[in-house]
């Protein structure tokens, strides 16, 4: 096997982009239920799956006790695939009569998709019959990239449900899930400099969502949200703000001033950012001088590795699932000279990480306790998505991500780890 650098980006003060395309295994897009569901709280999300897909959600997002999750999986069973269509509409009734959600998203998993199960179809025939509750169908399955496009698929569903802004009326939108304390900081931050919110898609509620028109500003947060940034543009006509993500204090700072720009300001937001880095010292001196390797499940591994590197880490490999030239132009420039792997090869990877021995390894969980029994740290990927990173405000938890896991591996280091190991004597 053999990597070839990607032609796009050869020059040295640019990322240097590698494509292996061999091996590569993504999580399963259906985990994006466990953020979304929560965020929009009018909503339910109804996958259309086998028992795999159940048992991987409720695995993966845990059981809920004291309350009824608004997500739940119409089970196929093996003659089910073999009918013309399937029908859920007494499943859909249920959810209607029991949970009243303002909309309904239609899940694909992967096995409805290569038995080319007619999503589209099936929502039509439920709309027709749930006339007050829209029924989306979107694609989530584990053929995609990753699992955090299957939110990108969601955000592009939104659309229709966001009015229509005049031409004229100029407010800022923001695209992407971030929890309710993020997104009251990076308002507060943004009409600090006297530019006019729209609002968040997705927001709390369907009657939430901002008007979008031909003089919305979209301003995506998250690195994953390609499609919807363009679907808004060509639908809408809004402008697409490029710019680096707003992750640490060197994104969110270059974030807020391009967003600014965009509407003619001139802002300075230097002093800013270094007040943000003093304030996490503490956590960066744990990070600084550290050899990090990046395996890649998430699509943030671009953003990340610019703020690990901006706090003094040498990022050995930054894999990722997958890189958009455009969208990702703004961070590709500011990873100059970094090492990126696009769909790397998983083997490669773990024979790279058992020679090189990095301080840190961020990696999905499924190969973290096997690095970790052979004495190597990591810090989950999957938690990053569930963590409020965003922002300034967002900057202490980023660094904590990473500074608890180096901290944690020099507390076990300093004990005899063979003194945990059960002697000769007592198998």
């Amino acid at each position: 096997m053999t990597i070839t650098p990607d032609a796009v980006t050869s020059a040295s003060s640019e990322a240097i982009v590698l494509r292996e395309d061999n091996g590569y295994h993504a999580f399963c897009g259906l985990t994006c239920v466990g953020w979304l569901y929560q965020k929009m709280k009018d909503s339910f999300f109804l996958i259309l799956g086998t028992h795999t897909c159940a048992h991987l959600l409720q695995n993966a997002l845990g059981v809920m006790i004291f309350a009824q999750p608004r997500y739940g999986v119409a089970m196929l069973e093996e003659a089910d695939l073999s009918a013309p269509q399937v029908d859920i509409t007494e499943i859909v009734r249920d959810i209607v009569e029991q949970h009243h959600p303002s909309v309904i998203f239609l899940l694909n998993s992967c096995t409805p998709e290569i038995m080319k199960v007619d999503f589209e179809t099936m929502a039509k025939k439920l709309n027709g019959v749930f006339e007050n509750t829209p029924v989306m169908p979107v694609r989530a399955d584990g053929l995609e990239y990753t699992m955090t496009q299957a939110e990108d698929s969601v955000v592009q569903a939104l659309l229709q449900f966001c009015p229509q802004a005049p031409a004229g009326e100029k407010k800022v939108v923001f695209l992407g899930a971030v929890n309710d304390v993020n997104t009251g900081e990076i308002q507060r931050e943004v009409e600090k400099l006297g530019l006019p919110v729209g609002g968040f898609v997705p927001a709390n509620t369907i009657k939430e969502l901002p008007a979008i028109g031909p003089d919305t500003i979209i301003a995506p947060l998250q690195p994953y949200l390609a499609g919807a940034a363009t679907l808004f543009s060509r639908k809408r006509g809004a402008k697409v703000l490029q710019s680096l993500f707003p992750i640490g204090p060197d994104g969110t700072r270059v974030f807020l001033e391009d967003l600014a720009a965009m509407f003619g300001k001139k802002v300075d937001l230097s002093e800013r950012e270094a007040e943000s880095w003093r304030n996490i010292e503490a956590k960066v001196a744990a990070i600084r001088g550290k050899r990090i390797f990046i395996t890649g499940d998430n699509m943030l591994e671009l953003p990340i590795t610019r703020f690990l590197r901006k706090a003094g880490a040498e990022v050995l490999e930054c894999g990722t699932p997958y890189v958009n030239r455009k969208f990702h132009a703004s961070e590709l420039k500011a990873l100059g000279g970094q090492k990126i792997v696009e769909m790397p090869n998983m083997g490669r990877q773990i024979r790279d990480i058992r020679a090189l021995q990095p301080d840190l390894v961020i990696t999905n969980f499924w190969e973290a306790n096997p690095f970790e029994a052979e004495r190597i740290p990591t810090k989950w990927s999957t938690e990053i998505i569930f963590t409020p990173i965003y922002g300034f405000g967002g900057v202490g938890e980023l660094a904590n991500l990473f500074s608890r896991a180096l901290n944690r591996r020099k507390k076990l280091d300093l004990l005899d780890w063979k003194d945990f190991l059960p002697s000769a004597g007592n198998n």
